[in-house]
């Protein structure tokens, strides 16, 4: 019996191919080498004293390198252009002198100078061919024999395939069988492909009908009726895009029936041959189920672990995963079968479901172990897959209040009882879960006076707006403001405004003093836009130091009246640090406004300050002072500005855009030098960070700039920068255009050919691509 193995090395040197088949026939290795080139080349062998060659040289077309190749047969090495094939067993030299797509005959014949050549290695016996002693005495004559002419295939569609069909019945029984197949009727699928292979046994279906068997086989357990076809899949369709499917079914299939050695040679097929694919990581999943039946825990860890590194498919990673889990759960690291069931949670809980008896399972050996939050991850995920309202359903939630106030979590656990009294009012679990959910509230006071919250709850809800009841509010709004709940006060805003100010005569002051609090924490937190809301709603009046805060979020909520009312506070100040702050944020203010003559004049002023105290922090001043200029039209002072930022910033990303800007100046003022200067820092910010924001304008602009000043290579360069930036065709195309009318320039008319081709490739309807196409009459 011959089985072929696909591909096992191929190497393009230039017009040479090389590559390598192995296989077995009766049991015995083999390999098969073949060399391809698209011109004739020769390969003579050498025997020994017993008729067995013991070297072989072929003269290639070509004098390129090739790394030595070692094979159980033969190793190859290359020197010039001479490849010498050693042999490690029994080797035969063949040489293919026909090809089906041009010779309307097949005949063999001594040939010197072929395209095609095969060396065979192996053990005793040539395979593949018979074994027929033939007389030394005989003539060995070329002959051709016209024993089948070439194939003919007429017309083809758009996909390949034949436009007229004389019979259609293989393609519908076909589309039946796809149809039984996604339905799960695996007997249908079976019935069917058979019957197609019967009646139309060519039909071009046929890789596929078996191919469908087997998944059929192999869904219905049906090892034995699986086997020969995958054999004869294997050995019938070797370059099939389907192999590594059937090999992962096959190894398998062996692994259940206990022929592990057969086994094993289909899964070193599937993970040698086709390691990138999802079923060969699928067939390490097989494998390690296998391998811990067989109880080999270690190795089953070691594949199931490499499965999950591998693949991308979220089920047979989660998977993967939870037979993982399983195998730690019990064992010396507990923590790792958390971290696998924590990531099927988050990114597949579904897959719980799927494998409901064993999740139910793990749950009780979490509980046991008291990693209540871990099982109640696994039987939230359960709850998600289970009918609404269905006995499952209510169960499962039971045991999920249970684990949440197991591990502390109460306001979990309270949602989940709650839940379930909502959905089983006669729920076959109501007094567990009632009095599960009422030893939440009767629990012993802890540390943070959260039992005494639940208490005064339960004080205002039974008396209502009597004595009792205005007392529980009131102290549970001074143990909140203890505890820093401020927002919780608010909440009871209205409720404490109804107390008696005699009996209660901070109840107004716990409303004024959180709104304070919070305030002051929405500032430091730059949530402005509850700070300013804030701020206006309960007049909030903070000591100065909270004034730059302030500011910040009134410019930002664009509140300018505040803005402008804290700044003039503050500008006057006779600290010389803070009067550099807030110069800085009235030049903050007067950008926002769109007031940018009155900026620039602030910014004179900072200047002067800055000059005799430096104060880093404000140096982004200049960037401001940058933009108002340019804003203005003020182009004296963006010259100025620019040169204190790259003074204090040095070359900065952020001012990329600051320097786009500066090569507009230089445009519109014809200033060269400025276009040329700032051009080379904004591309060596973008080489820096690896980012192309102002391409191409900036490679444009700067490269007609050199062309201006005749600098024709360096212009020519900055253009093949944007080689490896996405533009668009029109751009390219002009790119290109530039490139080969500065390749002409330089007397390159090889490069500048070569370019306007390409301008034209890119967008030859663009008026670039146009110019390219009559500049190539130049040439």
């Amino acid at each position: 019996m011959i089985r072929f193995l696909l591909l096992f090395i191929w190497l393009p040197l230039f017009a040479l191919d090389i590559s390598i088949q192995s296989g077995k026939e009766s049991s015995e290795p083999y390999s098969i080498l073949h060399l391809r080139d698209t011109k004739p080349f020769n390969c003579v062998s050498t025997k020994n004293d017993f008729d067995q060659i013991s070297r072989i040289e072929c003269t290639l077309n070509d004098s390129s390198t090739l790394p030595n190749i070692n094979n159980p047969h033969f190793t190859l090495a290359k020197t010039a252009s001479i490849l010498i094939i050693t042999p490690k067993t029994k080797i035969a030299l063949f040489p293919v002198g026909f090809d089906l797509r041009y010779d309307s005959q097949i005949y063999t014949a001594n040939a010197k100078g072929v395209n095609h050549w095969n060396i065979i290695g192996y053990s005793k016996t040539i395979p593949m061919l018979p074994n027929e002693k033939r007389s030394s005495n005989g003539i060995n004559l070329p002959m051709k024999l016209a024993k089948e002419s070439y194939p003919y295939v007429g017309g083809l569609d758009l996909k390949g395939n034949p436009i007229k069909m004389k019979n259609v019945e293989d393609v519908n029984g076909y589309m039946d069988l796809k149809k039984a197949y996604a339905a799960s009727d695996y007997t249908k699928v079976l019935y069917i492909a058979q019957d197609i292979l019967k009646h139309y046994p060519k039909t071009i279906f046929s890789n596929e009908l078996i191919l469908y068997q087997i998944r059929a086989y192999y869904a219905m357990g049906n090892y034995e009726g699986l086997l020969p076809l995958s054999k004869q899949f294997l050995r019938q369709y070797s370059g099939d895009p389907n192999m590594a499917e059937v090999l992962a079914y096959t190894g398998d299939a062996y692994s259940q029936m206990g022929q592990n050695s057969d086994s094993d040679y289909f899964y070193d097929r599937l993970f040698s041959e086709h390691p990138s694919e999802l079923f060969a990581q699928k067939g390490m999943y097989y494998k390690a189920k296998h391998l811990e039946v067989v109880g080999s825990p270690t190795k089953a860890a070691k594949y199931y672990r490499e499965a999950l590194s591998r693949t991308k498919d979220v089920d047979l990673a989660s998977a993967c995963a939870f037979e993982l889990a399983q195998m730690e759960i019990g064992g010396k690291t507990p923590e790792k079968a958390r971290d696998y069931i924590d990531k099927i949670a988050r990114v597949n809980p579904h897959y719980f479901t799927k494998v409901t008896p064993e999740s139910l399972e793990m749950i009780d050996i979490l509980d046991g172990r008291k990693d209540y939050l871990i099982a109640a991850k696994i039987t939230q995920s359960l709850i998600e897959g289970v009918n609404h309202k269905s006995p499952e359903h209510g169960k499962l939630l039971k045991n999920l209040g249970i684990l949440y106030a197991e591990a502390g979590k109460k306001n979990q656990a309270l949602d989940a009882f709650n839940e379930y009294l909502k959905l089983f009012p006669y729920g076959e679990y109501l007094t567990e879960v009632q009095r599960q959910k009422d030893g939440l509230f009767f629990e012993k006071e802890d540390g943070n006076n959260t039992s005494g919250i639940k208490k005064y709850d339960e004080l205002i809800e039974r008396y209502g707006n009597d004595s009792i009841g205005n007392k529980a509010l009131y102290k549970k709004a001074q143990l909140l403001f203890k505890q820093g709940k401020y927002d919780e006060i608010l909440k009871m805003e209205n409720e404490l405004y109804k107390l008696d100010t005699t009996a209660y005569p901070d109840a107004n002051g716990l409303i004024g003093k959180s709104a304070i609090e919070i305030t002051k924490k929405n500032l430091q937190n730059s949530k402005c836009e509850e700070a300013m809301s804030m701020h206006k709603m309960y007049q909030i009046k903070l000591p100065t130091e909270w004034d730059g805060l302030t500011f910040e979020c009134a410019l930002k909520m664009s509140k300018f009246p505040l803005a402008e009312q804290l700044v003039s506070k503050n500008i006057k100040s006779k600290d010389m640090a803070t009067r550099q702050q807030w110069l800085y944020r009235s030049i903050k203010m007067n950008f926002a406004l769109g007031e940018y003559k009155k900026a620039l004049s602030g910014g004179r002023d900072l200047s002067a300050l800055l000059s005799v105290q430096q104060n880093p922090p404000l140096n982004d001043a200049y960037r401001i002072l940058f933009d108002s200029a340019q804003r203005s039209g003020d182009s004296v002072n963006m010259v100025q500005y620019i040169k204190e930022c790259e003074n204090v910033f040095g070359s900065d990303f952020k001012d990329i855009e600051r320097y786009t800007q500066m090569m507009s100046l230089g445009l519109s003022r014809k200033d060269e030098a400025m276009v040329q200067t700032y051009g080379q820092k904004v591309i060596a910010l973008q080489k820096r960070t690896k980012t192309a924001t102002q391409s191409p304008f900036v490679e444009f602009t700067l490269a007609q700039s050199l062309i201006n000043q005749d600098k024709n290579k360096e212009a020519l360069e900055i253009l093949k920068g944007l080689n490896g930036v996405k533009l668009s065709d029109e751009k390219r195309s002009r790119q290109y255009y530039l490139m080969g009318s500065l390749s002409m320039k330089l007397g390159n008319n090889t490069e500048a050919r070569s370019s306007f081709n390409a301008s034209i490739k890119a967008d030859k309807n663009s008026a670039w691509g146009k110019l390219a196409k009559d500049a190539l009459g130049l040439l």
